[in-house]
């Protein structure tokens, strides 16, 4: 266990895909039913910790057994209301990891077989999207209430405008209007990014013929793929910038002909991975595009709603993409913070060219053809 510091901006301002804050969500939907009826974990400590997805620095490399650059913490608040004060923390798999959740939360391990199988599927992920997170879970037949599947503060926020003009197309359509239908655009984005499902978006129940559980889930996966669309155009700049600092960088050391086509052969491949990661996000993304436009011009409304329902099976590729151009993405300007001068050692730079690499690696598929 370990302390840690800053967790209150950390829980406040960080990304959706990097937290998952269930003492966020304890606190908003302390009322829920569907909370206590369906929680992500069966230990009440458990379920209001703080999951992050941490890159091991070179002092924690040992606590996980296997090679590994990013693991998931468990964050436990010393005090759920008073995050200044910090919390202590705990990797999934590290050594002694089991024992040292039961001794914490006061249950023996066979008590919180459950949670621990939940923590390894969560462990599994190089990200904690809510979608992505979400699909993971039904796919091994975990069903959490949908309380533990919302955006940030921090990025719904930043989605605002991106969502405005994603939903414009629509409200013209579907309200014949010529000038955009600012109000209603901005009131059905307003609510589209919310986490409760309201009467704010009866006009889009209307529009697409869905009701009751069927309309949650369609919604759900509409937001995910405007989640997706603006976090991949926010990401793709990112990286542009990541290949040419790459290539400007020289690293201090140990420099000998070896290690520099050692460096030279992988800047080569985590291009050229880099390249097919986005290639396959862009395709993942036009499915959803055309499908859309299919709606907006022809008025296809069958066809989206069947796209939305069917469509979530795309979040595995997509969030597995995403979340590591996002992890490449904040490493890197974290590192050099901007400035390529902050020069590394050539074993330092090979790490990290190693990780991308490996973090960039295919792995199959689970979309299906459209």
């Amino acid at each position: 266990m370990s302390g840690i510091r800053n967790l209150a901006a950390l829980a406040n301002s960080a990304s959706t895909s990097r937290v998952l804050n269930l003492n966020l969500v304890a606190k908003r939907y302390a009322d829920d039913p569907m909370r206590k009826k369906a929680p992500l974990f069966n230990d009440d400590l458990l379920n209001r910790a703080i999951l992050v997805k941490h890159r091991l620095r070179r002092d924690e490399a040992y606590l996980l057994p296997n090679s590994t650059a990013v693991a998931t913490k468990i964050i436990f608040p010393l005090d759920f209301d008073d995050l200044e004060l910090g919390g202590r923390s705990i990797f999934v798999n590290q050594k002694g990891f089991r024992q040292a959740i039961c001794d914490l939360v006061g249950y023996r391990e066979l008590e919180l077989e459950r949670d621990f199988l939940v923590l390894g599927l969560l462990n599994e992920l190089p990200s904690l999207d809510p979608f992505l997170v979400r699909e993971q879970l039904r796919r091994n037949h975990h069903q959490p209430a949908d309380c533990y599947f919302s955006i940030s503060p921090a990025d719904s926020s930043c989605m605002q405008s991106f969502t405005r003009a994603e939903m414009a197309p629509l409200v013209r359509m579907a309200f014949q209007t010529t000038n955009g239908g600012g109000g209603m655009v901005g009131k059905l984005a307003d609510a589209l990014l919310s986490t409760n499902v309201d009467t704010r978006l009866d006009p889009l129940r209307a529009t697409l013929g869905l009701h009751g559980d069927q309309f949650t889930q369609g919604i759900f996966s509409w937001k995910g793929f405007i989640y997706y669309k603006w976090q991949f155009s926010e990401m793709i700049q990112s990286l542009i910038k990541v290949t040419q600092e790459m290539d400007q960088i020289k690293p201090s050391g140990r420099n000998d002909a070896g290690t520099r086509e050692e460096v030279r052969i992988l800047k080569i491949s985590i291009r050229k991975r880099m390249r097919e990661a986005a290639r396959k996000c862009r395709k993942i993304l036009a499915v959803y595009d055309d499908a859309f436009a299919d709606l907006v011009h022809r008025g296809n409304t069958a066809a989206f709603r069947r796209f939305l329902l069917e469509a979530p099976v795309f979040f595995l590729d997509l969030g597995y993409s995403m979340g590591v151009i996002s992890h490449i993405s904040s490493f890197w300007g974290f590192r050099f913070k901007g400035s390529v001068e902050n020069v590394p050692t050539s074993e330092e730079f090979l790490e990290i060219l190693v990780e991308f690499e490996t973090g960039l690696a295919p792995r199959q598929s689970h979309a299906q053809p459209w």
